[in-house]
């Protein structure tokens, strides 16, 4: 099996899953190649899923901290 094919970021793997749609869409590969664009278009999901629950992950973190720090101003200007 070739190696997973790395991707800078979630919008370049998006892009490439989007090739990918169009070329099974099309209906134009050998069975052999649709397997093989669909086997890659399932690593993409899994690298873009990762990416995302990432990101969701900061956005989250970054809420609390700005939660925080909005609670802490309100203190502030009380006294």
């Amino acid at each position: 099996m070739a190696a997973k094919k790395e991707y800078k970021d979630f919008e370049s793997a998006m892009n490439r899953m989007e090739e990918i749609v169009g070329s099974l869409e099309s209906g134009e590969k050998s069975l052999e190649d649709s397997i093989a664009l669909y086997t890659e278009g399932v690593e993409i999901a899994g690298v873009c899923n990762q990416k995302l629950a990432r990101a969701e992950g900061q956005i989250v973190k970054l809420s609390k901290m700005a939660e925080k720090f909005k609670k802490e101003a309100m203190v502030d200007s009380d006294e």
